[in-house]
């Protein structure tokens, strides 16, 4: 999931100001999880906002697991509130900005509607976990290390980044000299690598890790998914859950 905070109320107002009549819109998905874009994430938003005397002209509010960045499900939201969308100032995304752009391309191509937009919330990337605690587990390289650091990522474990080792100031107790609290991540992947009995892994030289992959932005084509399919499998949870 892309974890994610809500910026200062203070920075929200500087982006709007100037501007009277505001569409808020969220996500079903990360922003949801982490209480940054959902639906009362966003009815209080608005609350805050019109006691600073903005006019809260459209809400939208997506659905849980309905996620702003896959527009064959977001824009039928976005079509449903165009005349509000259309006679707005600005719209507030609380989402991250990956949903943010997805949804500023989509309507300024699709729809043909250009507004300003502005970001709620700050994005603190991939992190795993839950319900209440999560940490950042993955830093989307592409070209994924996991096979051979026994599941460890030294990229975002370790605070430098280091692929190749330790660095020298690993403490003797195996923490990290950044942040004593922590451990060192290849310590942690040496200690994973012997109870899977593979430490003569660390003894293979392998290439240096591709980082053109990362060049930025990345795109992607893949096989469009038959929706409807999907989310009558949704529903089977749905309905085992008692829902």
């Amino acid at each position: 999931m892309n974890a994610q905070v809500q910026k200062p109320f203070e920075e929200i107002l500087g982006y709007l100001e100037g501007k009277k009549r505001i569409v808020l819109m969220g996500c079903g998905g990360c922003a949801t999880v982490f209480h940054t874009g959902g639906i009362e994430d966003i009815d209080e938003m608005a609350k805050r906002l019109t006691k600073e005397g903005k006019v809260v002209t459209g809400k939208i509010g997506l659905p849980f697991a309905v996620f702003a960045c896959y527009l064959p499900m977001s824009s039928m939201f976005l079509k449903e509130h165009e005349k509000e969308i259309e006679e707005c100032d600005a719209i507030l995304m609380q989402s991250c900005g990956d949903g943010a752009q997805v949804v500023r391309a989509y309507l300024d191509e699709e729809m043909g509607i250009v507004k300003p937009m502005y970001p709620a919330n700050n994005a603190l990337g991939f992190s795993g976990g839950g319900p209440a605690s999560f940490r950042e587990e993955c830093q989307a390289c592409g070209e994924c290390e996991l096979g051979r650091m026994a599941g460890i990522c030294p990229l975002v474990q370790c605070p430098k980044g280091l692929l190749n080792g330790p660095c020298g100031g690993t403490n003797t107790d195996g923490k990290c000299e950044l942040d004593p609290t922590r451990d060192c991540a290849w310590v942690m992947i040496y200690k994973r690598l012997e109870k899977l009995g593979q430490l003569s892994e660390l003894e293979e030289i392998v290439g240096p890790h591709d980082w053109s992959k990362q060049v930025r932005p990345r795109s992607l084509e893949v096989e469009p998914i038959d929706l409807m399919e999907k989310l009558k499998e949704t529903k089977k949870v749905i309905e085992h859950l008692g829902v």
